[in-house]
């Protein structure tokens, strides 16, 4: 594997582990999307606290108030396995399913090497006096 330095320079701050990073589409019916929303947020709450969940979040695709991304991050298969056996994400799925206007659609990758700048450059907050 070649590591090249960050665009500007700077350094990475490399972590070598195996993890699964799934990424969902939920498409919500449009006169449901309020309750979705609502759903979404108490799911987020309560499923990120699985153990092996290191990041569980969703966001509203801009221009689309009917379409969310799922963003999950799990430390392995077994946790990630774990949660989709959890009653927590079974009461999730029975509660939204009817508020779905069609399938959703989860891709998992698993991803063994991740990078975080150390410097920031131009991509940082801007410096407040």
């Amino acid at each position: 594997m070649r590591v090249t330095a960050p665009p500007g320079g700077g350094v990475w701050s490399t972590s070598l582990s195996t993890m699964l990073i799934a990424l969902g589409d939920v498409y919500a019916q449009a006169a449901a999307v309020e309750r979705v929303r609502g759903l979404m947020r108490a799911a987020q709450e309560a499923l990120a606290s699985e153990p092996g969940c290191e990041a569980y979040s969703f966001a509203e695709v801009v221009g689309d108030p009917a379409h969310f991304l799922n963003v999950q991050r799990w430390r392995d298969q077994e946790s990630f396995d774990a949660h989709y056996r959890s009653a927590a994400f079974a009461d999730y799925r029975a509660q939204i399913t009817p508020l779905l206007a069609r399938s959703s659609e989860l891709r998992v990758y698993e991803a063994g090497v991740s990078y975080t700048p150390t410097d920031a450059g131009p991509l940082g907050p801007p410096e407040v006096d």
